[in-house]
């Protein structure tokens, strides 16, 4: 059988392609193009009012340890916040129980998020973000569906099933405590 590199010009998969973002790895039988397969994405749960990076209400560390419930057997890998305070307490848990440390993606750059979540090795991985950062993270990724999230709304939650070709599909869901 043809080497990896072969098949993905025979293929002409494009060093820029959603999968081919790490290289390929060739396991004897077929070329695997590496990447999780989903990505869930959530809103970071309820933070105490006021100041500039606030932590989580009780009714926050209640949703997040919820969270680490749902998906300690999911075959989470990776596990990304943003800098903010709300959205790492969100994570906490579910990164604790796992022993994962989560990756911070600072900014609003969604290419270089995207970039960096896609280059996960395998698995699922987690994003916990905010309402003007998942709905474009879940368009950068490949979904058509339009998602918003309104401002009073902490149980939100976003599976994207990755395919080929940079096709995605999205289940929204709540999570309620």
């Amino acid at each position: 059988m043809a080497d990896c590199a072969a098949m993905r010009v025979q293929h002409k998969v494009s060093k820029e392609d959603v999968y081919a973002i790490t290289a390929y790895v060739q396991d004897g039988r077929r070329c695997v193009m590496p990447g999780p397969s989903t990505v869930v994405l959530v809103r970071h749960a309820e933070p105490q009012p006021g100041g500039t990076n606030p932590g989580l209400t009780t009714t926050g560390r209640k949703r997040a340890e919820l969270l680490g419930v749902m998906f300690q057997d999911a075959g989470l890998t990776a596990v990304f916040t943003s800098e903010m305070r709300r959205t790492q307490e969100t994570a906490q848990p579910l990164a604790a129980r796992l022993s994962l440390v989560p990756t911070v993606l600072l900014g609003l750059d969604i290419a270089a998020h995207r970039t960096r979540i896609l280059a996960v090795p395998s698995g699922v991985a987690l994003v916990v973000g905010h309402t003007n950062t998942v709905p474009p993270l879940i368009a950068a990724l490949g979904a058509r569906n339009t998602v918003q999230i309104a401002a009073n709304e902490f149980d939100r939650m976003f599976i994207v099933s990755l395919g080929g070709a940079g096709a995605a599909s999205v289940l929204s869901l709540h999570y309620r405590v």
